[in-house]
């Protein structure tokens, strides 16, 4: 187990409950000096991590990292809207760019599992194409790799992975070679 998941849920909490208190007290209250940059650091580092194992095959299992995107956002719309009606309230000062950061590594980390899924042929899309595939092999006999580029719009190198995938699985079986090739479901 990673020890930056469990540091950077203790710190989110610890930082997110004192910017909380901070605005609360109407900007009585001195936030730490530093404090963003260890934050932003360490989700940086805990999100490069979380990828790293991701690409290397040795994924962790998910955490409930989103969640904490959640809180940061509803904090930041929350405050900004009673500061609207009641100016009194002081916005945190490192509280705009922290969201806006955590916002940019959450959807870098959701950018880099899409692609991973898209180069490894891995995700919710996987199986609605190989359902596609065998779907298109059963309805015609057998199937040549250019239709299935053309159907499902995605490269040759994608579509190779998918049937490699799928004749790894004995879902399909590749009659043929080079320009000859078309798949067939196999024997029963």
């Amino acid at each position: 187990m990673s020890v930056l998941s469990p540091l950077l849920f203790l710190y989110t909490l610890v930082y997110l409950g004192m910017m909380i208190g901070d605005f609360a007290a109407r900007d009585k209250f001195d936030m730490p000096a530093g404090m963003m940059a260890v934050y932003i650091t360490l989700l940086g580092a805990y999100a490069g991590d979380k990828e790293i194992r991701r690409w290397l095959g040795k994924e962790l299992p998910p955490k409930m990292g989103s969640v904490f995107v959640y809180l940061w956002l509803i904090f930041f719309l929350t405050a900004f809207v009673i500061r609207s009606f009641v100016p009194s309230f002081i916005i945190p000062g490192d509280l705009t760019p922290v969201a806006l950061q955590v916002l940019g590594v959450f959807f870098g980390s959701k950018a880099s599992k899409k692609i991973y899924e898209i180069k490894t042929g891995k995700g919710e899309e996987t199986a609605s194409r190989e359902e596609m595939i065998l779907q298109r092999i059963r309805d015609k006999g057998k199937v040549k790799r250019k239709e299935i580029m053309d159907a499902l719009k995605l490269s040759d190198s994608s579509v190779g992975r998918i049937l490699n995938e799928m004749e790894r699985k004995k879902q399909i079986q590749q009659v043929g070679e080079y320009k000859d090739t078309y798949y067939v479901l196999p024997p029963s």
